[in-house]
């Protein structure tokens, strides 16, 4: 990049700032898109669940009497998505509202979550994709941004091993059966990856069900994965 066109970068930035200045998402306070304050009213949680049967599991391991019912080996998430007004405004806003500058304060939320649970530093990182025409409409994928932002503060291998090969209604929209029903067979390998004898960690925005992780571990459990994990900053 030249010297004129980083000055150019920085100069727009720093005009748009001036014209449209950044606020909090939840407090509207200037200067920050998900301030300090707000991301520390945040509860996180201080237990972790089985993901399937939503009873206490140790740094949230799928329970064995769930193992056979779940591709899932366990799944850790950040906060409840019903208690913490802040972080339902800023993944909605992230989400539907195509801020996409919120990734990088959300990503350090579920840094906070896996260093509390102890992850391995062998472990991939994968987003939950979105069907190309919903990426292509929407301009990115929130998982993916999540995966980036993650990225760039600790040192993960990320890998797209998977495609979303239907484009299916949204999950938000459809009760517990219709999900599961919704997201069957909606997600295949990219041929260009394996994630054999990988411990893979599967991130997405929220996980009300479970099915959509479930449905992306099994995918990659039936191409040699050796555990598969879902880190999400809210279930509710």
């Amino acid at each position: 990049m030249s010297y004129y066109y980083k000055m150019f970068f920085y100069l727009k930035n720093f005009l748009f700032d001036l014209i449209f200045p950044v606020h909090c998402v939840a407090c509207r306070k200037e200067g920050e898109w998900f301030c300090t304050d707000c991301v520390q009213k945040i509860k996180l949680n201080e237990k972790q669940f089985c993901p399937v049967c939503w009873q206490e599991s140790l740094g949230g391991r799928t329970c064995i009497s769930c193992a056979k019912k779940s591709s899932l080996d366990g799944l850790l998430v950040t906060a409840s998505y019903d208690r913490n007004p802040k972080l339902a405004q800023a993944v909605k806003t992230l989400k539907y509202k195509f801020s996409k500058n919120l990734a990088g304060n959300l990503a350090k939320i579920l840094i906070s979550t896996m260093r509390k649970n102890n992850f391995s530093d062998k472990c991939v990182f994968v987003p939950v994709p979105l069907h190309k025409k919903r990426e292509r409409w929407r301009g990115f994928n929130q998982a993916g941004l999540l995966v980036q932002a993650i990225a760039k503060e600790i040192d993960f291998p990320v890998e797209n091993l998977l495609l979303r090969v239907r484009n299916t209604p949204q999950q938000a929209k459809l009760n517990r059966q219709d999900r599961l029903k919704n997201i069957d067979s909606a997600f295949a390998l990219h041929k260009d990856y394996s994630p054999k004898n990988k411990t893979i960690i599967l991130v997405d925005d929220v996980s009300s069900t479970g099915a959509t992780l479930t449905e992306c571990a099994k995918v990659l459990k039936k191409n040699g994965a050796k555990e598969v994990w879902g880190l999400v900053l809210a279930r509710g």
